[in-house]
């Protein structure tokens, strides 16, 4: 009887301890799924009547480094000229960063801030005429200009020059001029020849190639291009205003039948369109590109010109061609112009010395490395 009730006493006492033991090893598994799921929570503190379990090795994937983020492309990184007026904007024409700095940078190339003045004259009237338009300028301001352009430093480039220098940078004088003759001035003409002759410059001619045109004048005008004295290019046919509504006949002929002429009195091509009246439409530049023209002019004066950046007013931001829609100094300030180009091209060098750095680190990076260089 004794020895029953010892029995089950110890069958009592067994069965709760197996029953503890259970329930403990539950709760500890229950802790080591809470710890592998929220490995940064810490684990629980150890119960007074227990040892804590041990603290799991937690494996955990290294956190990978965020992509480097390619840099804004240096063409966009647009300087603007504090001296340019209120509307106007730089505007560039090259997509291609690495084209960009290629040619901005490379060997052989122009300077950065090295600028070019198209100034467009028409009429210089003589001492004692009444100037009545804003087109004309005075034979004394005339002869003062010329002299200030030489005494600032200034050369003359041709538009073949031009075209150079604006589609890949080519070596020009830092401060160059592009001197331009609207219409069929055979006397105004003349009076530039001893300029051109003693500072060894060029006079480019925005020439209308009229059917009109007599062969006395043909022969005075080749026998003055005969001395190279003069680039020769296109001022359209008839000088006819480009507009929306003038007749596609018409727009053809003023960009077609110039380069033959030309091409016959000169023997030059013309390569660049000084649009008729400074009208055109965005058809008649791609027409004109298309007819082998480079660069084209207008009547507006917003700016001088540098590589990859031609300042622009609202009139030719619509257009798709920013090179064919080139501004131009009028004449009546030109001296003005030139203290203006000076400036911006010499705020603009700063500028280039500034992001030089920058700007090569990116050539070095993002273009050389792509290419296997």
């Amino acid at each position: 009887m004794r020895f029953s009730r010892l029995l089950f006493v110890f069958i009592v006492l067994l069965v709760a301890a197996c029953s503890g033991l259970a329930e403990m090893t539950a709760e500890d598994a229950s802790q080591d799924v809470e710890l592998q799921m929220e490995p940064a929570t810490p684990s629980p503190t150890p119960s007074p009547s227990r040892s804590p379990s041990p603290t799991p090795m937690l494996t955990r994937t290294p956190t990978a480094l965020p992509p480097t983020i390619t840099p804004t492309p240096p063409s966009l990184n647009l300087f603007i000229a504090e001296e340019l007026r209120a509307g106007v904007l730089p505007r560039t024409y090259i997509d291609n960063p690495c084209t960009y700095l290629e040619n901005r940078w490379g060997e052989g190339k122009s300077e950065p801030g090295t600028i070019v003045v198209p100034i467009m004259f028409h009429s210089v009237a003589k001492p004692g005429r009444e100037i009545t338009d804003p087109s004309t300028v005075s034979m004394a301001y005339f002869e003062y200009f010329m002299g200030r352009a030489k005494e600032l430093g200034f050369e003359t480039i041709t538009v073949d020059e031009l075209v150079g220098f604006l589609y890949e940078n080519q070596k020009i004088p830092e401060k160059s001029m592009l001197l331009i003759l609207d219409d069929r001035r055979p006397g105004v003409t003349e009076l530039f020849m001893p300029y051109l002759e003693d500072n060894d410059w060029t006079l480019t001619l925005a020439w209308p190639t009229t059917d009109a045109t007599g062969d006395d004048l043909w022969a005075r005008m080749e026998g003055l291009a005969a001395t190279g004295r003069l680039d020769v290019q296109s001022h359209g046919h008839d000088h006819i205003y480009i507009q929306d509504y003038t007749p596609l006949e018409d727009v053809q002929g003023e960009i077609y039948k110039p380069i033959e002429v030309i091409e016959t009195h000169f023997g030059t091509t013309p390569r660049a369109l000084i649009w008729p009246g400074g009208n055109f439409t965005d058809p008649a530049l791609q027409m004109a590109l298309e007819a082998g023209f480079k660069v084209g002019f207008t009547v507006y004066s917003r700016g001088p010109l540098m590589f990859n950046w031609i300042p622009q007013g609202a009139e030719e931001l619509e257009m798709s061609q920013a090179l064919m829609v080139l501004p131009r100094y009028w004449s009546k300030d030109a001296d003005i112009a030139l203290e203006q180009a000076l400036a911006i091209g010499e705020a603009a060098r700063e500028n280039a010395q500034d992001i030089k750095r920058d700007e090569l680190n990116y050539l070095d990076v993002y273009c050389h490395s792509s290419q296997g260089e």
